[in-house]
């Protein structure tokens, strides 16, 4: 859905949706008070440390620190983005999701959503009735699958032949046309248009939603390519989509990991094993979006590797990539496996519990960094050492601060004899050089308050040492080398409790008790690097703007963005001051804030001047001009 929800639809659903309903309706809650406790859903929660209260409409843990709205919370429950979780609360509450641009778009997509349906079906049903289907049917159970394995991933038959679907489908100029747009049919330099898919047993690929948005299809015959997935379309797009994410978050309520393989069939071989938490990459390498989207859905990923030479470099590439996403939270595991297996060979060897055991045994990222390190140094000379610590300490600094970046400290500590202050010492150093910003692709705030796509760019991981895209066809891409991502602004910083509150934090958390103390807006240059004052800004000029703001109202506007999280975060934080002194406080650190900016300001100017951007007369002129 593209245009913007209006802040009065997220109102709406405020008001005719009570978070009570939505969060008992999945969590146990027995009233206390004004507010309802239970165990809360978001960590192993031994004694109920979980509170609604209806009357703000926010939640928030004790134990965890989860915490936020109605949207939030069924954004996090649900594990969905922001719009899938608006249509839901609007399905709930019998309402249509309006926007305040009109879509022109959104009839054609949704008309394109239709005819991949449609194919979908007619693949399905080739493979249950059409006469040349014997040929895949024996494929599939040659691969040990069951009718019902099948049936639950939808897999599919497209006939040999140049028009099966344009027959069925292409029933004038525009479904033609569509056909086009959606990858589903070809051209070649005539302008004949033909069946893309032909001869193959067909694996549709399925949004998160469980739309199908795409296809793969596996030839069954010698024929070259042995694999064929659609072209990049408006729908799909391979470095953000991974095949079987739906199908196991269906069959796994709590995806307590996720095993990352290269192809269909080994996800759906797994599955037939009763491995049901496996995804595959779709004839690309395994980009910074794909683990993204990962760390949403779950706490670990595996990510399986050839044995040998070749898959020993593989990893070396790859961990460089996965580094920026380990935190005490999510983790990720590298499992080799035997040379000449994959993993759809290797469980129909081995068996579901052997497999299994393998994934338990599988190396944590920090254990594999070290390991595959030590490869090209000879530990028992100091310069080995030396030369392990040099090559180490980059990647580490990579990794966000946490115990878990610390405890690798002591590992490495450990190994090269080094002392732990040293390491920490050459650390900062390097923090210092490359600042870490962590790739995301999120939904932003623009300045007008609309939800727009962040389109991050990611470095991609490779599998192998030598991309195996030439067993994929014509719009199977090689591995895409993304460009890491420019910011022009600062990265929002989360409450830490171990640091003082920010001052915009502060006043953030204000808002949030009570939005109706704003009485001015900000304008905030885009150079100002105080902590999270652009975030503070949005919020004010929301609050300033709006008639009548409400805490539920605040953070449904601000649902599904970084501002929104760092919402939720400050609303689990211990009351900063007495209700009484509110207004005394909101008041007084907007003076401070402003004198803040007005010394940050006049220090950028003087840096202008001193690289020559500006003259001295031109300071001169401009620092009056800020004292006044």
């Amino acid at each position: 859905m593209a245009g913007r929800i209006p802040d009065s639809f997220i109102e709406t659903l405020n008001e005719r949706v009570n978070i009570l309903d939505v969060i008992s309706a999945r969590v146990p809650l027995k009233k206390s008070g004004r507010e309802y406790h239970g165990r809360c859903p978001f960590h192993d929660d031994s004694s109920p440390s979980f509170s609604v209260n209806p009357d703000k409409q926010v939640y928030h843990c004790f134990g965890c620190g989860a915490s936020g709205g109605l949207i939030t919370f069924v954004m996090e429950f649900d594990k969905i983005d922001f719009i899938s979780a608006i249509e839901s609360l609007a399905s709930l509450a019998g309402l249509e999701v309006p926007t305040e641009a009109a879509d022109q778009d959104a009839a054609r997509r949704q008309a394109v959503y239709a005819l991949i349906k449609d194919a979908d079906l007619a693949f399905r049903k080739a493979l249950k009735s059409h006469p040349d289907r014997e040929q895949a049917v024996n494929y599939l159970k040659e691969r040990g699958l069951t009718g019902t394995i099948a049936h639950r991933f939808g897999l599919g038959f497209a006939p040999s032949g140049w028009s099966f679907l344009i027959n069925q489908l292409g029933v004038n100029t525009t479904a033609k046309k569509q056909l086009l747009e959606c990858g589903l049919t070809a051209s070649n330099q005539q302008g004949r248009e033909y069946d893309r898919f032909r001869g193959r047993v067909m694996f549709p690929i399925r949004d998160i939603r469980g739309r199908t948005i795409a296809f793969g299809g596996r030839v069954l015959d010698d024929s070259k390519p042995k694999y064929l997935n659609s072209p990049e379309t408006k729908l799909f797009h391979k470095s953000e989509t991974l095949y079987g994410l739906y199908e196991a978050r269906q069959a796994c309520r709590s995806l307590d990991r996720v095993l990352v393989v290269e192809g269909y069939m080994d996800v759906v071989s797994l599955a037939q094993y009763g491995i049901e938490f496996a995804v595959a990459t779709l004839g690309t390498a395994l980009t910074g979006q794909h683990l993204d989207r990962l760390s949403r859905q779950t706490g670990q990923v595996i990510v399986c590797f050839d044995g040998d030479q070749a898959g020993r470099t593989a990893a070396k590439r790859a961990i460089d990539t996965m580094l920026s996403f380990l935190n005490d939270d999510f983790s990720i595991r590298f499992l080799f496996l035997p040379d000449g297996h994959d993993p759809d060979s290797l469980v129909r060897k081995e068996g579901t519990d052997v497999f299994l055991a393998r994934l338990n045994d599988a190396l944590p990222a920090s254990e594999a960094l070290i390991r595959l390190l030590s490869d090209d140094v000879d530990l028992s000379k100091l310069d080995g050492r030396a030369r392990l610590t040099a090559l180490a300490l980059p990647k580490i600094a990579k990794i966000p601060t946490s115990i878990y970046r610390s405890l690798m400290l002591d590992t490495l500590g450990k190994l090269s004899g080094t002392r732990r202050s040293d390491l920490d010492a050459r650390l900062q150093d390097l923090s210092m050089q490359q600042p870490l910003n962590r790739p995301t692709s999120e939904n932003i705030v623009d300045s007008g308050g609309s939800y727009a796509s962040k389109s991050a760019r990611f470095e991609s991981v490779s599998f192998d040492s030598e991309p195996k895209d030439q067993e994929f066809g014509e719009n199977a891409d090689a591995p895409i080398n993304f460009e890491e991502l420019q910011t022009d602004s600062p990265a929002i910083e989360f409450p830490d409790p171990s640091k003082p509150e920010p001052l915009s934090n502060r006043l953030l958390w204000l808002l949030l008790q009570k939005p109706d103390l704003c009485s001015e807006t900000l304008e905030i240059s885009k150079r100002s690097r105080l902590i999270n004052i652009q975030a503070l800004a949005q919020v004010m000029n929301w609050v300033k703007n709006k008639n009548n703001p409400s805490t539920a109202s605040l953070m449904g506007h601000f649902s599904g963005t970084d501002v929104g999280r760092l919402l939720s975060k400050l609303l689990s934080r211990s009351a900063l001051f007495s209700e009484s002194s509110y207004g005394a406080e909101f008041e007084d650190g907007v003076t401070q804030l402003k004198k803040q900016l007005l010394t940050e300001s006049m220090r950028l100017l003087a840096d202008d001047a001193k690289q020559g951007k500006i003259s001295a007369k031109d300071l001169h002129q401009a620092l009056s001009a800020h004292k006044k």
